[in-house]
């Protein structure tokens, strides 16, 4: 073998990994509302990005994003909530979209007294709410993995007095036979994560 340049030796770093599956006080660092397209964006959402506040993870999100951006090309920051905003064309779906977007905004609320949601999502910013952390299951390069996502919001009260139930994994694994149709297009969008700052 042919000596290649300076090689240091040195242990592994270690990752941190996201926080695991459970219930955390945290905050809204950044929000942004992104309209629609048609193509890649297939309805309106609010896009959260969320930091853990208190407790063993706290920081934890930051932490790992930073870690991506020391040792890889591009990083994503993992704690990013997207909430559906209801519309006009949502059709049948209209009714769980309504009522969804209304229980996770209502946790907000809760969780900062005086503050009341007037579709102005700048005001987000700083707000401080509870989040569940639920398992995330994927298929990648035809192997099946797992990780946590942000699945969807709590009131810090009921993080803080254990209410909080734990949410029931989503499982986004392709079946054998829809691996097999890829014909070597294997890619599947893991992290569901958002380039930062917006």
């Amino acid at each position: 073998m042919k000596q290649y340049g300076k090689v240091e030796i040195t242990k592994r770093g270690e990752y941190a990994g996201l926080p695991p599956v459970g219930a955390y006080e945290a905050e809204i660092r950044q929000v942004r509302f992104v309209e629609a397209d048609g193509d890649k964006q297939m309805y309106d959402s609010l896009e959260m990005m969320i930091e853990i506040t208190e407790g063993k993870y706290a920081g934890r999100y930051t932490e790992v994003y930073n870690d991506q951006k020391e040792k890889f090309d591009k990083a994503y920051y993992k704690g990013i909530f997207k909430l559906r905003c209801p519309n006009e064309n949502d059709g049948e779906d209209a009714d769980w979209v309504a009522r969804r977007f209304g229980n996770n905004l209502w946790c907000i609320q809760e969780s900062n007294p005086g503050y009341e949601w007037d579709a102005d999502e700048k005001k987000l910013k700083g707000k401080k709410v509870g989040i569940n952390v639920r398992k995330y299951l994927y298929t990648w390069n035809g192997e099946d993995r797992e990780t946590t996502e942000i699945g969807q919001l709590e009131t810090i009260a009921d993080v803080k007095a254990g209410k909080c139930k734990e949410m029931k994994p989503r499982d986004k694994r392709k079946k054998k036979s829809e691996q097999e149709s890829t014909d070597g297009a294997e890619f599947t969008d893991v992290s569901k994560a958002v380039d930062v700052p917006w």
